[in-house]
């Protein structure tokens, strides 16, 4: 898969082109990509998906938005998908104020569309003015096909990136992994911290993550790290150790059967089902007792 960081004009001359924040890449935008990466096969052309190197929320929201997907998880999964190409553009202040129309005429001068693929409730240019209405309309003035996928529903719900931030603030990662597809993913190097775990005889590798990354509500979780491309299973906890009075809300990871040096390696943990929340104890020797039935029980949720 090639990747492109805004170099203008791409060398492809025909392209099918998915369009969307694609947040998550969760199941919704998957059966988009999927129609996209098809449409590309069929009619032999390259099949591609437009990215923007900022959540188009960051610049339009006071308060931002969390992050489900890295962008460098974004690019791993759209390999996977067997796309062709991803092409990243800056989501800027200029670009932000294009209307609709030259929204797309410059999609069409860059990308050699003569298939766009986006959701049922795509909307483009400033102040989101453009729907997949005048997408179909602006399609016929510059020579492509828009292909609308229809809402994907999970179990009543429509499958949307906000629902799936909404679910993992709320701790329920099962149901969050259903509608992205794969389990909640945090990445990040493993950072020193207060050496705790350690002194317990339960060690942890703190994971370092970006302050915009969409975290699991504090709790104890049963999942998987994954280690130098090792699977491991083990306990991970999200908080800020009330126990210990500290403040700043950590994810570590106690790794099964795993007691190596890895501080500064850049390591993943999934989460797969929340076993408790957090929890205050009278003292370490209880804490610990705990923390040995956690192991017991993550052992038994991942087998």
């Amino acid at each position: 898969m090639e990747v492109m960081r805004q170099t203008g004009s791409i060398p492809f001359e025909r392209t099918a082109v998915a369009l969307g924040n694609f947040d998550g890449l969760h199941t919704a935008h998957m059966t988009i990509i999927e129609r996209c990466r098809r449409y590309a096969i069929e009619h032999g052309c390259k099949s591609g998906v437009l990215l923007f190197s900022e959540h188009t929320r960051k610049l339009l929201s006071e308060d931002g938005v969390k992050i489900i997907t890295t962008e460098a998880q974004k690019l791993e999964i759209l390999e996977k998908a067997g796309m062709d190409f991803v092409y990243i553009r800056d989501f800027d202040s200029e670009f932000m104020h294009l209307s609709p129309d030259d929204f797309v005429r410059e999609l069409a001068e860059v990308l050699h569309p003569e298939a766009v693929c986006v959701g049922y409730d795509y909307r483009f240019g400033y102040k989101a003015a453009g729907d997949v209405e005048l997408l179909k309309e602006l399609g016929e003035k510059y020579g492509f096909k828009a292909i609308i996928t229809d809402e994907i529903d999970f179990e009543g719900s429509a499958v949307k990136s906000t629902l799936i931030r909404e679910l993992i603030a709320e701790g329920n990662v099962e149901k969050a992994a259903a509608l992205l597809g794969r389990p909640v993913r945090i990445e990040g190097k493993v950072e020193r911290g207060f050496q705790n775990g350690r002194k317990m005889g339960i060690p942890t590798a703190n994971i370092g993550y970006s302050s915009e990354t969409a975290i699991p509500k504090n709790g104890v979780y049963a999942g998987y790290t994954y280690v130098g491309g090792k699977k491991y299973k083990s306990v991970i906890n999200v908080g800020n150790n009330p126990t210990f009075g500290a403040e700043k809300i950590t994810v570590e990871s106690h790794i099964l059967g795993f007691d190596e040096d890895i501080y500064g390696s850049v390591i993943a943990a999934e989460f797969v089902k929340r076993l408790r929340g957090d929890i205050k104890f009278a003292d370490v020797n209880e804490l610990i007792g705990q923390i040995k039935a956690d192991i017991l029980q993550a052992g038994k949720e991942l087998n």
